[in-house]
């Protein structure tokens, strides 16, 4: 049940009435849209289990296909490789050489940045592959082998009955057959709207919308209907950081009157009863993780990107889920951080750090 809470004070800001709606000790969940699968939830699909992480970056695959208004086969061609690679997992850990993230794309030749980050990898690897002559025509693990020039080309075409069944759950056109009959059979599918939250197409009720890049860019005062989703827990934290609005950033400061990046978040969580480390890249050791798209984020969420003196494997920023607010254009999402010496803490739009994003945490 969700109750109205009065609009909260908080110093040295200019605040309008706050829209404050908590659910009451559980996640609050985006709204499901009739024949679509969730993301960033585990889930046994055929006979794999695949952990929250895995389904999350399944998702963010199809997104980027559909956004970019690829067929359906695309996307069951670069699900199946990914999952052959990596299983999903986004792994900073170099391995054949020097080979990095969902798609294993080699750094030497795509670099860290492109191979560890999920939408830029995806992105990369589809760029190769609407290179390759007839690929639409070709069979699946043919395509995917074209890009990878894997040393096991026919590991691909076993996982294409997976990824077809995956694709479907966030892309109703290519639901249908339920199961491939053979590698091709999926070329009846190419056609189609993607009609599901985070798969490109006409923009659904939750989707996360706003200014792209500068990731330091924010405002010292809270959004009209701003929605804090989530546990009470994460309430209490979310509050706690937004009373702590246009205080200074200083290096190593935990409060009351100062705050660095962790320093900020780790107090917050304090004020939950929750203890974390006063380190970015040791938060990300805290809690579960969370889908790097943001779909599932709720309050108290924290949210890494490598900044100025970080990397994926360790994070040197973090911020925190603060809410968010429906606007006719879609959904803006908030996060509230401590950015850096000159400028105050702040709430920032989440989408402001697309593509930069390497962790997401839920704490309590």
């Amino acid at each position: 049940m969700k109750v109205l809470i009065a609009a909260i004070a908080v110093p040295m800001v200019v605040l309008s009435t706050v829209l404050l709606l908590l659910a009451a000790g559980t996640a609050d969940q985006p709204p499901a849209m009739d024949g679509c699968g969730g993301g960033g939830t585990a889930q046994t699909v055929g006979s794999v289990r695949l952990d929250a992480d895995q389904m999350g970056h399944a998702r963010t695959i199809v997104s980027v296909v559909a956004g970019r208004q690829l067929p359906v086969r695309a996307a069951v061609i670069a699900v199946a490789t990914a999952y052959t690679e990596s299983k999903l997992r986004n792994s900073a850990v170099q391995t054949d050489h020097d080979s990095e993230g969902l798609f294993q794309q080699r750094i030497s030749i795509y670099t860290e940045p492109v191979a560890i980050d999920p939408i830029r990898s995806t992105n990369a690897f589809l760029d190769r592959l609407v290179a390759v002559p007839g690929w639409s025509e070709l069979p699946l693990g043919d395509a995917s082998h074209a890009v990878q020039r894997s040393r096991y080309p026919e590991r691909v075409q076993r996982n294409v009955r997976l990824a077809q069944q995956l694709v479907g759950q966030f892309w109703p056109a290519a639901a249908a057959p339920a199961v491939l009959a053979a590698a091709d059979s999926i070329s009846a599918l190419d056609a189609g709207p993607a009609i599901c939250p985070g798969a490109g197409g006409e923009v659904p009720a939750g989707a996360i919308v706003g200014p792209r890049g500068n990731n330091v860019a924010g405002t010292t005062t809270i959004p009209a209907g701003l929605v804090i989703s989530g546990s009470a827990q994460g309430a209490a934290a979310v509050q706690h950081a937004l009373a702590q609005l246009g205080k200074p950033y200083v290096w190593a400061a935990a409060g009351p009157d100062a705050y660095d990046c962790s320093g900020l978040t780790m107090a917050a969580w304090a004020a939950a009863g929750v203890a974390l480390p006063h380190q970015a890249a040791a938060q990300t050791r805290v809690g579960v993780p969370g889908p790097l798209d943001l779909s599932q984020a709720v309050a108290g969420d924290l949210v890494m990107i490598p900044g100025a003196d970080g990397t994926a494997a360790a994070p040197g920023h973090v911020g925190m889920v603060a809410g968010y607010v429906d606007e006719p254009d879609g959904r803006h999402l908030y996060l509230v951080q401590a950015p850096m010496t000159g400028v105050p803490v702040e709430l920032t739009e989440a989408i402001r750090w697309s593509g930069q994003v390497v962790a997401v945490r839920h704490i309590a």
